[in-house]
């Protein structure tokens, strides 16, 4: 089996692309949590400077919460949802309800975030492991029709391959 690389497997200026791939599918994430899922062989700073960039550029904001240590939350806007939906790995996904402001981001932080949360801790397990769970492959509130106009929506649908990466089996 041939694996072909994508965007998210190299960084030749696709660090900033990864990062706001991450924010819209992801929804939100802490910058620690940004910092672990698409740059943890750098250091911190570096995924502090892609982001105020991106942030500079309108693709994504911030809110700042207060009881946690001034802890920073980073979400895509709606320009950034809007570049990144044209993205081969992004299109056909069904686009998320946008937390395109600050007071709509600090309203729904919390649950977001441990949803983004248990994605991380799967990535970390699988990098860990040697096995193949990359962070596009966590997939937040997947609509899933069942008929009549209803639909289940879990939190999350992660892909997780078990067996080792170039096996051939998992």
């Amino acid at each position: 089996m041939k694996m072909t690389r994508t965007r998210a497997d190299v960084d030749a200026g696709g660090g900033d692309w990864l990062a706001l791939a991450v924010l819209v599918q992801y929804r939100m994430a802490t910058t620690e949590q940004m910092h672990l899922i698409t740059a943890p062989r750098v250091r911190i700073e570096q995924t502090r400077r892609r982001l105020a960039k991106l942030r500079a550029e309108g693709l994504v904001d911030r809110i700042t919460l207060p009881q946690a240590g001034r802890t920073r939350v980073w979400f895509a806007t709606g320009y950034g949802v809007q570049v990144a939906a044209e993205w081969p790995e992004l299109r056909g996904r069904r686009p998320p309800r946008l937390v395109s402001d600050p007071i709509a981001a600090r309203l729904r932080v919390s649950h977001t975030l441990t949803v983004t949360e248990t994605g991380l801790q799967f990535l970390l397990d699988a990098r860990r492991r040697g096995e193949v769970c990359r962070p596009l492959d966590f997939l937040p509130e997947v609509h899933h029709p069942i008929g009549g106009g209803e639909a289940v929506i879990p939190d999350t649908l992660i892909y997780y391959q078990r067996g080792r990466r170039n096996s051939g089996g998992g």
